[in-house]
């Protein structure tokens, strides 16, 4: 858990914390870069990191993560904190009902074709926990879902496996550290925005914005998957526009890129609505 000397100064308020030794793991540094190199963490990632929750932060809005802005509060400029956090044991109840052959039912509970279950998921520990009984289930409906997902269906049409040679373009960040808004010319009410939230990285538009009517949204550069990632870069903006507003629906199985993207756009629209 990263944290600035704000939030140090809330935590201590707080007087007896759960956990006696907080303030003992807890590393100081003036710098992120410092507070990086202590925590073995990539110096780059960590500020990139902190600067688009910073952004959104003011913006209030969290596109990554959907955190309610109003509980966000940008960093200062240090020092900063660093505390270890380590995950516990987390049981979950609920979810799809399932049979014995560990096939998922719909709400007919008729079994879903080609669709299985196994653990805590549609468990049958439904409002009390026993003890090994969600790891007895991950094994023994596992197994049962596993030897049934793969016996031969009447309904199953034939596919072409994959060779595992088989090449797959996933895209990349291939954007130079370079590729900066700076690089990038506007003309009448034109603005630029910037997102690093994208899943191939930096994602940088030019928008068109006169009379708070958002007129175009150009995406100068970005390093989106070849897939679904691209349709998002070509799809949002025209929706953008019809729309007039940056806040249109994700394209499915784009989520992040869909984020990187309407957060940039966002940016730029407030870079305009600023300079009126």
């Amino acid at each position: 858990m990263i944290f600035d000397q704000a939030q140090y100064h809330q935590i201590k308020s707080r007087g007896k914390l759960p956990y006696a030794d907080f303030f003992k793991i807890t590393v100081k540094a003036n710098t992120l870069e410092e507070l990086a190199k202590k925590i073995h963490a990539n110096p780059q990632t960590l500020a990139q990191t902190v600067a688009q929750f910073n952004v959104f932060a003011e913006n209030g809005e969290d596109l990554a993560l959907n955190r309610d802005g109003d509980t966000m509060r940008a960093f200062d400029g240090g020092p900063y904190y660093a505390t270890p956090l380590a995950t516990a044991m987390l049981n979950t109840q609920g979810g799809a009902k399932r049979n014995e052959q560990a096939q998922v039912l719909d709400a007919f509970n008729q079994p879903i074709p080609h669709l299985y279950s196994a653990g805590e998921f549609g468990g049958i520990n439904a409002n009390q926990y026993n003890g090994g009984g969600n790891l007895a289930e991950c094994l023994i409906f596992g197994k049962i879902a596993g030897e049934n997902a793969a016996k031969i269906k009447d309904d199953t049409d034939d596919v072409e496996p994959r060779l595992q040679g088989d090449e797959v373009d996933l895209g990349g960040n291939d954007l130079a550290d370079d590729q900066v808004p700076s690089n990038y010319s506007v003309g009448k009410d034109q603005y630029l925005g910037v997102s690093d939230a994208g899943i191939g990285g930096r994602v940088i538009v030019r928008v068109t914005y006169r009379d708070h009517q958002l007129q175009n949204v150009e995406v100068l550069a970005e390093s989106e998957s070849e897939d679904v990632g691209q349709k998002a870069m070509a799809e949002l903006p025209k929706e953008m526009v019809t729309k007039n507003t940056y806040d249109v629906d994700v394209v499915s199985g784009a989520s992040s890129s869909s984020r990187a993207l309407k957060s940039a756009v966002r940016n730029a629209i407030r870079k305009a609505e600023k300079s009126v």
